[in-house]
C-alpha cells in the first residue's frame, strides 16, 4: 500500500468516526429528551481549509520530498557499486563483495521501510489530532447554538461533465439543510489565532 492509498484510508476512516461520534451524541441527547437545532458541516472542507493541519502536512510533504531524493541518490550510489562489481568477476574478493552489496541492499530495504512507515504514523497522527481539534470546535458550536445533531455532507458541486464527480455525487448521503451549515463557522474557529 502506498502512502497516498494509505492517507485516503486514513481520512476516510476519520470521517466515518467522526460522523460515528455525532450519531452517538444524538442518541444519548434523544435518550435524556433534550432538543435542539440540526446542522451540517463539511468535515473534508473544514480540513482542507484547517491552516494548522496544511502545515503540518506540508512539513510531511517535504520530507518525504528529502527522503525519495535521498533514497533515489542511495541507488544510484549502489548501482555504480554493482557496475563495479561486475567488473570484479572471477577475482577471488568476489563473492565477499557480492555478500556486502548483498546486505547493503538489504539494509537499505529495511531503512526505507522504517522511514516510510514512520512517516506514515506520523501523518496518522496529524490527522487524528486535526480530527480531534474540529470535533472539540464542533461541540463548542453545538453547545453556543443549542444544536442536538450535526451531519456530515460533502458542499462540493457535482461536475455532470465529469464521470468521477457523478459517481462520486451519487454515492452521498442525500443532504438537504436550511442555512444551518457551520462548515464556515469551524474553519474561522479552528483558524483563530491561539487556537
Amino acid at each position: 500500500m502506498n502512502l497516498k492509498t494509505a492517507t485516503r484510508m486514513l481520512a476516510a476512516l476519520l470521517l466515518a468516526t467522526c460522523f460515528h461520534s455525532v450519531l452517538a451524541a444524538v442518541a444519548v441527547a434523544q435518550q435524556d429528551g433534550q432538543t435542539g437545532l440540526v446542522a451540517v458541516i463539511d468535515v473534508a472542507k473544514v480540513f482542507a481549509a484547517h491552516k494548522g493541519h496544511a502545515a503540518k502536512m506540508d512539513a510531511i510533504k517535504a520530507e518525504i520530498e528529502a527522503f525519495e531524493k535521498e533514497f533515489r541518490e542511495k541507488r544510484q550510489s549502489f548501482a555504480a557499486q554493482v557496475q563495479t562489481l561486475q567488473g570484479l568477476v572471477g577475482q577471488p574478493n568476489y563473492k565477499e563483495e557480492e555478500a556486502n552489496l548483498a546486505r547493503k541492499e538489504a539494509d537499505m530495504t529495511i531503512e526505507a521501510n522504517q522511514r516510510r512507515q514512520d512517516i506514515v504514523n506520523r501523518e496518522a497522527q496529524i490527522y487524528f489530532e486535526t480530527y480531534q481539534h474540529v470535533s472539540q470546535t464542533v461541540a463548542r458550536l453545538c453547545q453556543t447554538y443549542n444544536i442536538s445533531l450535526v451531519i456530515n455532507y460533502d458542499s462540493s458541486e457535482i461536475d455532470p461533465n465529469s464521470r468521477e464527480s457523478v459517481i462520486k455525487g451519487v454515492n452521498r448521503n442525500v443532504v438537504f439543510q436550511r442555512d444551518l451549515d457551520l462548515t464556515g463557522m469551524a474553519i474561522e474557529m479552528v483558524n483563530a489565532p491561539g487556537n
